[in-house]
């Protein structure tokens, strides 16, 4: 659909081509000696009828009358106008590629311009022949005027004249129609972007504000994201953890004992957090609930900064490794208690640097 304008647009510039195959005007003579009519034909090249002698016809006719011989090649407007025919296809077919509104516009209205022009002309010519007549004209009627009706029905003398549209005056409405609705059609959808950005805009800061002031865990990204707490990158999954805001800032650490290293500082204060989360080391990656986990203490399995301490989901998994890797158990409570004294024994050289830089 966003392009339904340039191709109505195309359809109607080349519609224009049309008229080189059907006649813009016909005018129809009845009369007695003439009970099925004779028609004459106005393209936009040339002029015919609905039989090789209707021109011939025709003149004798006016010869009566006085009026002019009808001469196609003496009516210049049949040398040029297909060449301004052609000259609007052409533009219309580098709009197309152009798309621009202002473009559609123009041609519309210049297309519209040229056809009022052209009917004007048709005008003057019917009037032309229609009062310039022979004054030694065989039959005359003071104060007859020959002229052709524009568009309608008109009775000349014993001639019952009718003059209306062709195919070719179709296709050049089509034309026109097709430019006006191609250039509102593209306003209409400018319009509508215009419209449509403002509320995704607005929809994307209430997306964005949303976002920021969810309060939710955020996974870790291993290998590329900091420890809050010792500024070390975060790899091993087994032993990442985070803590969550009440606000929903999310704080991110490489090891258990570097969570509670942070959470023992004032930079978080205890009833502003809203969710603890360590890794279970049987599910590396998988941040489980701090309060609920169960946390083993055993120098056979090492966590980065040395306190050698893992969480587990669930009380048996626990002691399951407590039994083939020794060591104490300890719960969330408990190991913020006695985090101190449990990290003094694991590294007392360590514990002292934190306490002296305290």
């Amino acid at each position: 659909m966003k392009n339904s304008p340039r191709i109505l647009f195309l359809i109607g510039a080349l519609s224009l081509l049309l008229l080189f195959a059907f006649p813009l005007w016909q005018i129809t003579l009845f009369a007695p000696q003439y009970p099925d009519g004779i028609t004459m034909y106005i393209w936009i090249n040339q002029i015919s009828g609905n039989s090789e002698s209707v021109l011939q016809n025709i003149n004798i006719l006016n010869h009566y009358i006085g009026m002019k011989y009808i001469e196609p090649d003496s009516i210049p407007e049949l040398q040029y106008f297909p060449y301004i025919v052609i000259g609007m296809v052409v533009m219309g077919i580098i709009l197309f590629f152009v798309n621009k509104r202002q473009g559609f516009v123009a041609w519309s209205i210049l297309l519209i311009i040229l056809g009022i022009l052209g009917i004007y002309d048709f005008y003057l010519w019917e009037y032309d022949y229609g009062h310039d007549l022979d004054p030694n004209a065989p039959i005359k009627i003071p104060g007859m005027i020959y002229q052709p009706p524009l568009f309608g029905q008109k009775m000349l003398l014993n001639f019952d004249a009718y003059s209306y549209p062709h195919w070719g005056s179709m296709f050049l409405g089509l034309a026109m129609v097709l430019g006006l609705a191609a250039s509102w059609l593209k306003w209409r959808n400018i319009k509508k972007k215009k419209a449509v950005q403002p509320i995704s805009i607005a929809i994307l800061v209430l997306i964005l504000f949303i976002n920021g002031c969810s309060v939710e865990p955020q996974p870790i990204n291993y290998g590329e994201e900091q420890c809050q707490y010792c500024q070390m990158t975060i790899v091993d999954q087994r032993y990442g953890s985070e803590l969550v805001s009440a606000k929903g800032k999310v704080f991110k650490f490489d090891a258990i004992e570097c969570m509670v290293n942070f959470y023992k500082t004032d930079q978080l204060a205890h009833e502003d957090i809203a969710y603890s989360l360590v890794t279970g080391f049987t599910k590396p990656g998988l941040l489980i609930n701090a309060k609920e986990a169960y946390y083993l203490k055993t120098d056979q399995m090492p966590s980065p900064m040395g306190l050698n301490m893992a969480a587990f989901q669930n009380k048996e998994i626990a002691q399951q490794f407590q039994q083939e890797n020794g060591g104490e158990l300890y719960r969330w409570k408990q190991l913020n208690e006695q985090f101190d004294t449990i990290w003094q024994l694991a590294d007392p050289q360590a514990y002292t640097k934190e306490e002296s830089e305290e």
